[in-house]
């Protein structure tokens, strides 16, 4: 009989237990890696409002190519003729006069000013594009700093216990008379200045938050889940096929190349416009009485752009040089390219090297000496002054160490905007020999 109500709880208690995994599955945090990070930067375009600005002006850009004319809109003339007494007859002659005039598409005006059009559509649209890639660059290194004050908040709450715990302590020996009160008081007031940070940290914490959706688009108080800083990655191999996905894929290299294009297509569209604009006109004379057709013209006229020779070839000259400014633009950051991946790489290297000391050499050898320390402290003859900087140490040591893998993932994000890709290369295989960073 009693064995029913057992069969019963069991699987309320295995309930619970799904209930509290799916719970703290739900609430876990989020490592902060480039797939994930591109994975939530996909709804980016459908609501941040800087970015639909430059799809727009792209989709406007285009559309004003689209609609640039090759055939000037024809010229109608109409008009009345009066003769006098002395002049032919009206009849004869005709008194209506009507006419049409046509500008032909013969010197390539037309086509030059459509291609300048199409030139500006293909550079709103690169700069829309390169902007994805930016944004998504800026959402990591947001995500990170988060991840960093988080974790920040986690050693500032553990200390708190610790803190307290050493209080608790001290306390009952100042109340049997162990220690003075000058000790108790310097305790006391760590234990205050780690509350103090840890506020701070939580207000800090509410700004990244902020800065992170107003990049996702999303509405500044928004809840943002809780991120965790991703482990240290391991040494990164530089290889040489890398300044070739760098010059193909950096932002603002593929800008200046859209640019150097428009500027190309100015000038080329500006020496068209020295040449004259031939026209095709038809004229007619009516008489009024009968509405009878009296004659007819068919005329051709050019314009006569010489007159002006000296200011065009200045608009050609100032074209011209802004077309060699936009080339030295180029060959500026193709040049920059390699420095910018060796300067990441060191950066990289730099935080792998500082977050690797941190975790193989200071903490254990923090840990060692804080766990004496400390039991050294509670069993009554322990120094607290040594005992707090060996604290101090530990946690410098820890968010050091956070400092260095944050710093390093954000480096990684600039490598990786960089050479346009969403993710670190796999290393080289063993058989063939790492490359030496340039």
């Amino acid at each position: 009989m009693n064995s029913s109500p057992v069969l019963f709880r069991l699987p309320n208690q295995i309930g619970g237990w799904v209930v509290g995994l799916l719970v703290a599955w739900h609430c876990r945090a989020e490592v902060v890696t480039p797939l994930a990070v591109h994975q939530l930067a996909e709804s980016i375009p459908d609501r941040h409002p800087g970015l639909q600005a430059l799809e727009l002006r792209a989709g406007a850009a285009k559309a004003q190519a689209e609609a640039t004319r090759q055939w000037a809109d024809p010229t109608l003339r109409a008009g009345g003729l009066g003769f006098t007494s002395r002049g032919p007859l009206a009849a004869e002659e005709g008194d209506i006069a009507l006419g049409v005039t046509q500008t032909l598409p013969v010197f390539g005006k037309e086509s030059a000013a459509r291609a300048v059009a199409e030139a500006e559509a293909k550079t709103a649209q690169e700069m829309a594009e390169t902007r994805i890639s930016m944004l998504q660059r800026d959402l990591m290194e947001r995500l990170l700093q988060m991840a960093l004050l988080q974790r920040s908040i986690e050693l500032a709450e553990a200390d708190q216990v610790w803190l307290r715990r050493i209080l608790n302590t001290l306390e009952a020996r100042h109340a049997s008379g162990g220690i003075t009160a000058t000790l108790l008081l310097q305790v006391r007031n760590e234990l205050s200045q780690a509350e103090t940070r840890l506020r701070l940290l939580r207000i800090d914490t509410q700004d990244a938050a902020a800065r992170i959706n107003r990049v996702l688009g999303h509405p500044i108080d928004r809840a943002v889940g809780s991120w965790e800083l991703p482990s240290k990655a391991p040494p990164i191999t530089y290889q040489h096929d890398w300044p070739r996905h760098a010059l193909a894929a950096e932002p603002q290299l593929r800008v200046a190349r859209k640019l150097s294009d428009e500027a190309s297509a100015r000038v080329d569209a500006t020496r068209r416009s020295r040449r004259p604009n031939l026209s095709l006109g038809l004229d007619s004379r009516q008489y009024s009485g009968d509405g009878g057709l009296r004659n007819g013209a068919a005329t051709l006229s050019l314009s006569l752009p010489w007159f002006n020779g000296d200011q065009y070839r200045k608009d050609l000259t100032r074209d011209r040089l802004r077309l060699e400014a936009s080339h030295r633009e180029v060959a500026n950051l193709e040049a920059e390219v390699t420095l910018e991946i060796h300067h990441w790489l060191t950066r990289i290297e730099s935080a792998r090297i500082r977050a690797e000391l941190a975790e193989e050499t200071l903490l254990p050898r923090l840990r060692t000496a804080l766990d004496t320390a400390t039991a050294a402290l509670s069993a009554g003859p322990g120094e607290l002054r040594d005992t707090l900087d060996l604290r101090r140490q530990w946690l410098d040591a820890q968010a050091n160490q956070a400092t260095a893998i944050a710093e390093q993932w954000s480096a990684i994000a600039e490598l990786l905007l960089l050479c346009g890709w969403h993710e670190l290369p796999h290393p080289p295989s063993p058989r063939s020999s790492p490359s030496p960073a340039p």
